[in-house]
């Protein structure tokens, strides 16, 4: 990096570093450094031939930049950069001929880097303190708000609404006169398609949405003969105030006088489009809330099961698996490895969940698992179920808790329909050659899911000391047959259900090739090698399977041989090949391997490399084809329609982490409507309950920085206390389960507060997302790009800098039943009033 005494000649290195190898730098440099001493330009010179040195330095910027960082090759060596350092390194490559010590400082000095951008905001937050110190201000001027403390900006998603239009609107301001009952008044158009257009509204003027209004193009009539002497007739479906105009939205009414109208709008429309910019808001809105859907629905924590319904008869048939949910999938599989779901989940709980009065209809499932000759013994209760008999509650309870197979479920009930899978788009029907609004399943999905009719939900909310408050039930031995009646009857299923995992982008950083080959690992000097073979590979790592289970764990070393590979290169020693353990299978029999990151000139890695060069048509890629083509799009595509769930969004910004976008379904669950009481507007969240002390920086973003993205979520739980009787969002208080030092401390206040206040309990799942899958936008995005480049890239960079996303879940019902505190009548009466209360529909 130039030195600082150098910094204010930087003009002149820009010009000659370039230059330092050719004839012309001598003259040229004499001529730009003929007015400085002679040290000076002593120190210039040593400066560009310090610059212009062959280097050899690797770069890696992962986790360095606020950027993605892929693989780069240059002469036989992986470099890590992003786009921008990929531009750096090449145009410097250009400049100089050759990759020198001035390329290298250049791309790792980028305005993207995080030291870089650490560097300016604490020189900008210096000279602001220095200016602060240096000004006087009255004391009767308020300091502006900070940004940290400003939340006016939430950004609320809803998942699953998507507005898709027939055709193109153009934004388009001309002068009409608006005609109905007796009023005539000027107004003008804010934007215009052949079948509709949106009015600007003088302030004062009233009309109701449904009423019939004749317009009269008067600005399209100076430049343009229309023959419209009577004007065209329109239906106002919408009104949206503002403070000194509205808006009406109208939807032109059918009239086979005015084809020559409806010709002339579109070849003005298409002629002018360019020109006066195609409205774009429909396509934006779609790029972010499918964009925002698909870092969520990979992380989704609950498992969705989903139930057909046939001559009323209820069956779980399928389950949308992730790499987040999918532990909940394996819990309830029997020793035969078949799911008991079915048996579980039966009409009768289902019924118990319909039946209830509340917007979110859910109870919890308590479970455990006892094993007796070679067979697996499911045990399940609904709190709903316990809530009969007091002893019953005690002994299952305090029976299940001792088991490590205890678990407590949260079920959700969902309605759905084979027309939530119907895929929409945003843009237009045939713009760009995209004849379609919307994509149906393939006629055979669509015959599979045209009985789904409810999707039930199952979290896991255990906690870590769950079992232990649990286990504080008391009950008496004698009494242990009775758990007999929530023993699991698997004789009942009658029809299986099955995994469907989520289709999402394959996230290695390289194409994985089948192939198989043996292999040897070392064990040191006195012990044999394991054998095994290959199941398939990539330049950068190796899954293989051994003949025998091996001891290895994640994070070790072994070293490997190819010997059959070796028979076929002389170039390559592939012997005593370091390699690093990522993961290990339950069997120990199959490994996932990786190149160390150390090794930068790896021959397992460039022999590899080679190989794939070569024969890249020959070899077939690892690829998993899905048993039922469509489906897993089908069932996302239904999920998301009807899910209720809370997530939000960590988006990271240079050093800082902010969280300013919300997710919702399409019902608001407890919390949206706790944090839009202020407003008592459901669109208006403050977040302050849920970031209080700081939390996105201090505890989320510090737990993401210790995360991969395959890592399990981190949980918390959240505690907010409102005092009985009040709506007042002033008297809401929030607490983190971290705050309390022990247990006993935790218990204590929830006790407190449920017999003088109103409580409401959350489990926080956060995880550590990756790179966007971006199929489900990219005809949004190119359909934006192809009129406002710099619009779809504002988009792309809003979704590349989300670091983390967090689904919050309602657990206020467990909570009292985990802590052993019976609620009196008044207090449930107390709880109950007040959800019926916030419940009720908010502008």
């Amino acid at each position: 990096m130039t030195a600082a005494d150098l910094k204010e000649h930087q003009h002149i290195i820009d010009q000659l570093k370039a230059l330092t190898k050719s004839a012309e730098f001598e003259p040229l440099f004499l001529q730009l450094t003929a007015d400085l001493a002679k040290s000076k330009q002593f120190l210039l010179k040593m400066e560009l031939k310090r610059l212009a040195q062959p280097c050899d330095f690797f770069i890696d910027l992962r986790g360095h930049v606020d950027g993605e960082v892929r693989p780069y090759n240059y002469r036989d060596k992986t470099h890590y950069m992003d786009d921008q350092a990929v531009r750096l390194f090449e145009t410097g490559i250009a400049q100089f001929g050759q990759y020198t010590l001035g390329v290298y400082e250049e791309v790792m000095n980028a305005d993207n880097n995080f030291r870089v951008m650490h560097r300016k905001e604490t020189a900008q937050r210096l000279q602001s303190v220095l200016q602060k110190n240096t000004l006087t201000t009255t004391a009767s001027e308020p300091e502006p708000e900070t940004s940290a403390d400003n939340n006016d900006g939430i950004k609320l998603i809803q998942f699953g609404h998507y507005i898709s239009r027939r055709e193109e609107r153009m934004n388009f301001g001309i002068d009409v006169e608006v005609r109905f009952d007796n009023n005539r008044f000027m107004a003008s158009t804010s934007d215009l398609s052949v079948s509709g257009c949106k009015l600007k509204i003088p302030k004062g003027r009233e009309a109701e949405v449904g009423q019939h209004i004749n317009i009269a193009f008067k600005g399209l009539e100076q430049e343009f003969t229309l023959e419209l002497a009577h004007g065209v007739d329109y239906q106002l479906l919408d009104i949206e105030q503002q403070d000194k105009f509205s808006y009406w939205r109208l939807k032109r009414l059918a009239d086979d006088q005015e084809q020559q109208f409806s010709r002339f709008l579109q070849q003005f429309i298409h002629g002018n489009k360019r020109r006066y910019k195609v409205n774009l808001d429909n396509a934006t809105d779609a790029v972010i809330t499918k964009g925002y859907e698909q870092f969520f629905l990979p992380h989704i924590n609950c498992l969705p099961v989903f139930f057909n319904l046939m001559d009323k008869v209820v069956t779980a048939r399928f389950a949308l698996t992730t790499d987040y949910n999918k532990h909940i999938w394996h819990y309830f599989l029997d020793e035969q490895q078949q799911p008991v779901l079915p048996a579980l989940l039966t009409a009768k709980r289902l019924n118990q969940l319909l039946k209830q009065d509340t917007e979110q209809k859910s109870a919890l499932l308590y479970t455990f698992t006892h094993a007796a000759k070679g067979k697996l013994y499911f045990y399940s209760a609904t709190n709903i179920e316990l809530e009969e008999s007091l002893a019953l509650r005690q002994l299952f309870f305090g029976f299940g808790a001792g088991k490590n197979s205890f678990r407590v479920f949260q079920l959700c009930l969902l309605r759905t329909s084979d027309q939530d899978a119907t895929q929409h788009y945003a843009v237009p029907a045939g713009a760009h050659q995209q004849s379609e609004v919307a994509t149906r399943p393939p006629p055979l999905i669509q015959g599979i899911i045209k009985t789904l009719r409810f999707i039930v939900s199952l979290t896991d909310i255990s906690q870590q000391h769950s079992s232990f408050w649990y286990q504080q039930y008391t009950y008496a031995p004698e009494q242990l047959r009775e758990l007999n009646q929530f023993a699991c009857r698997r004789a009942a299923i009658t029809a299986p259900c099955e995994a469907i995992p989520v289709h999402y982008v394959n996230l290695r950083a390289e194409s994985r090739y089948l192939y198989k080959t043996s292999i040897s690992i070392e064990q040191g000097a006195d012990l044999p090698s394991i054998q095994g073979f290959s199941r398939d590979f990539s330049a950068g790592g190796l899954q293989i399977e051994t003949e025998q289970a091996v001891t290895f764990s994640k994070g070790q070393r072994v070293l490997l041989a190819l010997p059959d590979l070796q028979k076929i290169t002389n170039k390559f020693q592939l012997q005593q090949l370091p390699y690093e353990v990522m993961a290990v299978s339950k069997s120990k029999t199959i490994m996932n391997l990786r190149v160390p990151p150390t090794e930068q000139s790896h021959p397992g890695r460039l022999f590899f490399q080679q190989l794939i060069q070569s024969n890249r048509a020959k070899l077939t890629l690892a690829e998993e084809t899905p048993k039922y083509p469509g489906m897993s799009e089908a069932l996302r595509n239904m999920y998301l329609k009807v899910q209720n769930s809370f997530a939000f969004y960590v988006h990271r910004k240079g050093i800082r982490y902010d969280v300013n976008v919300v997710g919702r379904g399409l019902q608001l669950n407890l919390l949206h409507r706790l944090l839009s009481l202020p407003q008592g507007q459901a669109d208006t969240l403050q977040l302050e309950p849920l970031l209080q002390n700081n939390a996105a920086n201090l505890q989320f973003a510090s737990q993401l920085k210790n995360m991969k993205r395959f890592d399990a979520p981190y949980s918390y739980e959240l505690y907010m206390r409102l005092s009985a009787g009040s709506v007042d969002p002033a008297k809401l208080s929030s607490h983190y389960d971290y705050e309390f030092n022990t247990e006993q401390d935790k218990q204590d206040f929830i006790r407190q507060a449920l017999q003088q206040d109103l409580l409401f309990a959350f489990k926080i799942f956060l995880s550590r997302t990756g790179r966007l899958d971006a199929d489900y936008i990219t005809k949004e995005l190119n359909y934006i790009s192809i009129y406002a480049i710099h619009k779809a890239k504002s988009l792309e960079e809003e979704l590349w800098s989300v670091a983390g996303v967090g689904e919050v879940l309602d657990i206020s019902a467990e909570i009292p039943l985990r802590f052993g505190i019976e609620l009196t009548a008044e207090q449930q009466k107390r709880q109950k009033q007040f959800l019926l209360q916030v419940s009720q529909p908010v502008s």
